[in-house]
């Protein structure tokens, strides 16, 4: 075998195939699913007739010790990484390993996570002197054009898209052109490169990816995604034949990876063709995707569809932001934030689940924005939430470049992304860099701010005070904003011993961690699971529900003076009964004035909470009997989640004779 080199002539053992392993790691914390990238890697180079022929392909997907991975490569003429930010340090790291393992091998990375601007592809390679050859362009044509080089003997320096050394040099060749027809590449579904990696281990997947179109036209500076602004579509039989593999497959939970789905009318016709996959199989029973931002009349429709085949989904609304001058600095302002407003008020009074996704650290946000903007992302409907994403400084992205930083006086931290799947051993962490400040949000601000939102994040899509915050602003019609701001201070002024001061340690605990670069997920104390913030506050006042309710009444009665002090004081023991409660099984009773069931039930409509007694019944669910309280609140978490059931509620208009509980 010749020595490597990406100007050698071919590596390829002499008389024999070539081999080509494309590795896809699994990432810190995604779900295991199909590796949709490599998979169109080697589905398009083995359209090559001679690549069919000579080259050998394997796919590599699981995390393991990196001298298990390394061995298991074989002999391998070429290795190619596909980076993203949650396998990066990992891949890089298998790279390096390879390199000493099989010095006269190709190595080859491609990815999101590649760098483009020429200062940064330097320093990877300086970095990383185990890359041969680094990839910018989508991958499918480019990959195959370098292979049937390297089978061929020749050099790189016609293929587009590269960037490779030739000595102590690093050469640059011609940007690729963009994939504009897609009957170029190859289906893994559906010329067995997917079937083969079944073979091999059916039970590292719970997932399928399927892309029907790629692109997007928004500009937003914090995404990869507005780098390829052209929309273009694949194949639609393509596409229809891809679902019906994946059903036929088993695979229960599918997503679409498109960056808006519904963007083309054709859309909703895909959404009728999985309805009807769904109607024949019984599969997929859940399809996560994200919807296009300005159509909620074609998002509606599609969700229509799915929801009427049974295929379960969550409306996601990535608004990421709601104030102007913020969506103007990330150059988001042709996005309508109101569309997503409207199709949020159509799916909550449908009992359709919906989601809000919020960043926080962008350019002119301020607290008080962040504030509003936090209200705005939390409507009483029952099935609805919201999601914060800290900023994160991405590669190839417009908010990572040189003069945006300095231009909003961007302050991060590259801090540790530990996993937070029990049980699993990723052996080593990622990292991502992470917005903690900006001119208009400085550090200190920006630690106000984190606290305010996770506090709000808590009380909100974890349950803590849904019924509370629904009296709040539905019937004393509180300033929901100031309100979350008062909480807010009290995590940082109650007394020693009270259990907002509690809460206000727990997050203090995770600002002290990013402040360091430490990880964004601690362990909870009982347990070496790691939890994100918000659900760790929770956790802090679910260890102490009682006193986390006095708390909140004798606050809320400081907060608002004029209330009427008998409804707060209901709304609070409405709001602890149906919250579960560990170790306690038995369903309970509690008699009120008012109809707080069919109130709650109807939240987001803005019905009256009528003046009828009732006695509301709750039934539990089983987790409340779990042994430990570590794993009770653990599944707690992971049902509303899920947007599972956390309990029954039934009422009879009858006061009952009995109470089974008084909480």
């Amino acid at each position: 075998m010749l020595r490597r080199s990406a100007e050698s002539e071919s590596l390829c053992h002499h008389g024999c195939a070539m081999k080509v392993v494309v590795t896809q790691f699994e990432g810190i914390d995604n779900t295991p699913a199909l590796p949709l990238a490599a998979g169109i890697l080697v589905a398009t180079a083995k359209l090559d007739s001679d690549l069919a022929r000579e080259a050998a392909f394997s796919i590599v997907v699981r995390r393991e010790p990196i001298e298990q991975v390394v061995a298991g490569f074989g002999q391998p003429d070429v290795i190619g990484f596909s980076l993203y930010p949650w396998n990066a340090a990992y891949s890089l790291a298998v790279a390096a390993a390879a390199r000493e393992a099989y010095p006269e091998a190709l190595i080859v990375a491609g990815g999101p996570a590649v760098p483009r601007p020429d200062p940064l592809v330097r320093r990877l390679f300086r970095e990383h002197s185990a890359l041969d050859v680094l990839v910018f362009s989508e991958g499918e044509l480019t990959f195959r054009s370098l292979l049937r080089a390297q089978l061929r003997g020749e050099g790189l320096g016609a293929v587009g898209g590269l960037a490779f050394r030739r000595g102590d040099e690093v050469l640059f060749t011609a940007p690729a052109e963009r994939v504009f027809d897609f009957t170029q590449t190859a289906s893994p579904y559906l010329d067995g490169t997917f079937d083969a990696l079944l073979a091999e281990g059916r039970a590292d997947f719970s997932m399928a990816l399927v892309e029907t179109n790629r692109g997007c036209p928004f500009s937003c500076t914090f995404c990869d995604w507005s780098l390829t602004k052209h929309v273009v579509e694949f194949p639609l039989e393509r596409v229809r034949a891809e679902l019906d593999w994946i059903a036929d497959r088993g695979f229960s939970h599918m997503a679409i990876t498109d960056a808006n789905f519904g963007i083309r009318p054709r859309d909703s016709g895909i959404a009728r063709t999985l309805a009807e996959v769904k109607r024949v199989t019984g599969r997929p029973t859940y399809c996560y995707f994200y919807l296009t931002k300005n159509n909620h009349r074609r998002n509606l429709e599609t969700i229509e569809i799915l929801h009427e085949a049974g295929i379960g989904c969550c409306v996601g609304l990535a608004v990421q932001d709601f104030d102007e001058d913020v969506l103007k600095a990330v150059k988001r302002d042709n996005i309508q934030s109101g569309e997503s407003i409207k199709l949020l008020q159509i799916m909550g009074g449908r009992g359709i689940p919906t989601h809000n996704e919020l960043i926080l650290g962008l350019p002119r946000q301020t607290r008080a924005s962040f504030a509003n903007t936090l209200v705005t992302a939390m409507p009483s409907w029952p099935r609805h939430d919201f999601a914060i994403y800290l900023c994160l400084l991405l590669d190839n992205t417009e908010l990572a470049e040189a003069q945006e930083r300095e231009r909003f006086g961007i302050e991060t931290r590259r801090c540790r992304w530990k996993t937070q799947r029990v049980g699993w051993n990723p052996v080593m962490d990622e990292y991502q860099e992470v917005v903690v400040g900006t001119v208009d949000m400085p550090f200190a601000e920006w630690r106000r701010t984190y606290r305010l939102a996770y506090l709000a994040s808590a009380i909100f899509n974890q349950r803590l005070l849904r019924v509370v915050l629904q009296w709040l602003t539905e019937v004393a019609r509180a300033d929901l904003g100031a309100y979350l701001l008062y909480l807010c201070a009290l995590t940082e002024e109650a007394p020693e011993g009270s259990v907002f001061a509690d809460l206000g340690r727990v997050v203090d605990r995770y600002l002290d961690s990013i402040a360091k670069g430490g990880p964004l997920a601690l362990p909870m104390s009982e347990s070496e699971a790691l939890v994100e913030v918000s659900e760790a506050v929770a956790h802090a006042a679910l260890v102490r529900a009682d006193a986390f309710f006095e708390e909140v009444v004798q606050g809320t009665q400081r907060f608002l003076p004029s209330c009427e002090v008998e409804v707060l004081e209901e709304a609070v023991r409405f709001q602890r009964l149906v919250t579960p409660r560990f170790g306690e099984p038995d369903p309970r009773e509690e008699p009120f004035h008012h109809d707080w069931v069919t109130f709650t039930a109807a939240g987001g409509t803005g019905a009256p909470l009528q003046p009828r007694p009732i006695v509301a019944r709750y039934a539990p669910p089983a987790y409340v009997g779990m042994p430990e309280f570590a794993s009770y609140v653990t599944t707690h978490f992971a049902c509303i989640r899920a947007h599972l059931g956390v309990g029954e509620v039934t009422r009879s208009e009858r006061p009952s004779p009995r109470r089974l509980a008084v909480l």
